[in-house]
């Protein structure tokens, strides 16, 4: 037993520790609700939408499409917040993206594809993904037209269209003595050309009847000058070879340089000069009464996050939209195409 002061000190500190307890208590709820509401923040963070790489366009549904004929596949798309590929948060944007995917684009891109334009104002660079393709017209042509050189050098897909027409053609009675006299041109060919037509008729006639090396379509391999071996001439697409020139874009082409266009073009008329821009395009080209430079500025009314151009030709219908810059929006699956247009951006062209 302590002394009666050891007993008074005895109870005082256990009515001291009685007394901390309401507030230590209070503490630990404090602490409890504090870590209650960080873990519901965590748990809701975890379940906001990703992002990713699609959203989608309810109105302009991107139809059935899997795979790029028209240009490279180009990079791949990464993440993050200033991603482009990531679709935007509120629920309009979502709606647009929905059904599409990025698809990543190169400054090269924007010179592939079979809507570019090439102009003494848009000059060409030779991209090697257009380049490797070439094939020699003499390995891959009908024998319902002839070629007059055994090394010219074109793309498949313009060969296989100009087969289709010229085939055609004879088979509806037209002759056979079309020739292809040009195809690709590399850059040195081209200016050697316009020195000549310069030093033989003049700088001024030069600049309206040659393109400036760097800006003829002959550099694409989509382009090809054709002449008539019973007429002794280039092609006029007149008579019996009217026919070529009022049923061509059925197969893809259009005639490049008419006399009324010139404005637009800067260069003079040639009729014997075909340009292959596929399928709708060419349709929609000669509807319009169109020239290339106009067709472009045309489908800039028509951006991926507005209102797309329809089209049909027969039984397919076509979808069709413009997107500046390098990140094109694609749909994830179905038929399309990719091109560059060789100004400032992409043509999508989707099969419905």
């Amino acid at each position: 037993m302590g002394t009666r002061e050891q007993r008074r000190n005895g109870r005082r500190r256990q009515r001291r520790r009685r007394s901390n307890f309401p507030l230590l208590l209070l503490l630990l709820l404090v602490v409890i609700a504090a870590g209650g509401l960080l873990l519901n923040s965590c748990v809701e963070d975890e379940n906001l939408p990703a992002g990713g790489d699609s959203g989608s366009v309810s109105e302009n549904d991107g139809g059935e499409q899997e795979g790029n004929a028209g240009a490279p596949a180009g990079g791949e798309n990464g993440g993050g917040e200033d991603d482009p590929s990531t679709p935007p948060e509120d629920a309009d944007n979502q709606a647009l993206w929905e059904g599409y995917t990025i698809q990543t684009m190169t400054e090269e891109d924007m010179q592939v594809g079979l809507q570019i334009l090439v102009s003494n104002e848009h000059m060409y660079d030779f991209p090697e993904a257009a380049e490797s393709q070439l094939v020699k017209l003499v390995d891959h042509k009908s024998s319902s037209y002839t070629s007059n050189v055994n090394d010219t050098l074109i793309l498949p897909v313009t060969v296989e269209h100009l087969n289709d027409m010229l085939d055609d053609y004879v088979a509806q009675g037209g002759a056979t003595d079309i020739m292809v006299v040009s195809g690709y041109r590399t850059y040195d060919f081209q200016q050697g050309l316009f020195d000549r037509n310069a030093a033989k008729n003049g700088l001024e006639n030069a600049k309206r009847f040659v393109a400036q090396a760097g800006g003829s379509e002959h550099h694409t391999g989509y382009a090809v000058d054709l002449y008539s071996i019973n007429n002794g001439d280039y092609f006029e697409g007149v008579g019996e070879y009217k026919w070529v020139t009022d049923h061509c874009h059925e197969y893809g082409f259009i005639l490049r340089y008419r006399s009324d266009k010139e404005e637009f073009t800067k260069i003079g008329p040639e009729s014997w000069h075909f340009r292959y821009v596929s399928v709708p395009h060419s349709y929609i080209i000669v509807d319009h009464d169109f020239c290339l430079e106009e067709y472009i500025d045309y489908l800039r009314q028509y951006p991926f996050d507005g209102e797309h151009l329809t089209y049909t030709v027969g039984t397919q219908e076509y979808e069709i939209y413009y997107v500046e810059g390098l990140e094109v929006p694609v749909p994830e699956s179905g038929n399309y195409t990719v091109s560059g247009n060789n100004v400032d951006g992409f043509i999508v062209t989707v099969e419905k």
